[in-house]
């Protein structure tokens, strides 16, 4: 069940369920979800609770009416879980199923009835969240000039700030379901030591957060992604939402296009309008002029030879081919393959020490 959300926020990554993500990834999954997948799910609740009339819950209740709705409630849970981040929080399927599978009529019912209520819950903070945040996306972080922490943060408070806000985001009063809760109530937090990542070494004092709410984790997951640099926006040709880690404008997605899946969106919107995201804001080309620019440093500063040099370049250029080319890596992907490490692991060459070589000393001292 998703009532009991337990998570750690790590510098730029959240860790759920021992698993880490990006800060932002599981709210561009949530995001990603599709009109006519919200309302599938919420027409299949409705409809679930349409069924569970008071008359049946009593004493002559049928098993087979009771069975009956437990699987309508697993369609939807079956229909969330197609989405990322409703496969990594809460109970495993398996755990929810043992739930419901008492022998005793009336215990089974105690303990689906909650569950009815739970999933509705779940299904009002994707229609509060999505519709308010997707508002906030689209006016606000689209048109910004500068994709920095501090502009998101100002553009955060011009949205809630706003004398039209009551609008746009989501509240019973303008609208006919859902809230979008401006104060959320935690179960706990705590600061904790924790590992960067699991054998890592590396340790960081993480913010540990407990809560029964969607929205809570939503919420807390894509401000903290903001004020890291990480940016949701919304791809120009696919519509689809994706997860920016640099301060690029992009337009375009890297995601495999659903019209033609060899290609991404970006290469897909260049072949039919010859329009692409400039060099300035392709965090690709970016990625891969810095890779070049360290290598040129490296070399001009006597740390490796110019045989180095080349070899560390083409392999470079090669991967940039590739990446441009096809749909091998994303973005994030991309900046691990160019990372000095990686280049120097991939050409088989060892690297240099960190900072200058010493000066050698000549006779005369």
């Amino acid at each position: 069940m998703f009532s009991d959300i337990c998570f750690y926020v790590k510098g730029k990554t959240i860790e759920v369920d021992g698993q880490d993500f990006l800060l932002g990834e599981l709210t561009e999954s949530c995001l990603n979800i599709t009109p006519d997948e919200y309302h599938e799910l919420k027409d299949k609740h409705k409809k679930l609770k349409d069924m569970i009339v008071p008359e049946k819950l009593n004493e002559n209740l049928d098993e087979k009416d009771l069975d009956l709705w437990i699987d309508k409630l697993f369609e939807i849970d079956s229909l969330l879980r197609r989405h990322k981040i409703f496969q990594v929080i809460g109970a495993s399927v398996k755990t929810i199923r043992s739930l419901v599978s008492s022998d005793d009529i009336l215990e089974k019912t105690i303990a689906f009835l909650p569950l009815v209520l739970k999933y509705g819950d779940i299904i009002s903070d994707i229609y509060s969240f999505n519709q308010t945040i997707f508002v906030f996306i689209k006016n606000w972080i689209m048109n910004l000039g500068k994709c920095e922490p501090w502009n998101y943060a100002a553009a955060y408070y011009d949205f809630v700030s706003s004398p039209s806000a009551y609008k746009y985001i989501i509240n019973p009063i303008q609208h006919s379901e859902g809230i979008y809760k401006y104060h959320d109530t935690l179960t706990s937090f705590t600061l904790v030591p924790r590992e960067k990542s699991e054998g890592s070494g590396e340790y960081i004092i993480a913010e540990y957060y407990h809560t029964s709410s969607l929205q809570s984790l939503l919420k807390i997951d894509y401000m903290k992604g903001l004020m890291t640099g990480h940016c949701i926006r919304r791809c120009e040709h696919c519509k689809r939402f994706y997860l920016s880690t640099n301060a690029y404008r992009t337009r375009f997605c890297d995601k495999p296009s659903l019209k033609d899946p060899k290609f991404t969106c970006k290469q897909i919107a260049y072949r039919k309008t010859h329009v692409k995201d400039s060099n300035v804001n392709n965090p690709k080309y970016q990625t891969y002029r810095k890779a070049v620019h360290r290598i040129m440093r490296s070399c001009q500063r006597g740390a490796i030879t110019v045989e180095v040099r080349d070899t560390l370049l083409n392999k470079a250029e090669a991967i940039y081919h590739t990446a441009a080319t096809s749909l091998k890596y994303s973005d994030q992907e991309f900046e691990k393959q160019m990372s000095s490490d990686n280049l120097y692991k991939l050409c088989g060459i060892e690297p240099p020490k960190r900072g200058r070589p010493k000066a050698v000393k000549n006779e005369n001292g």
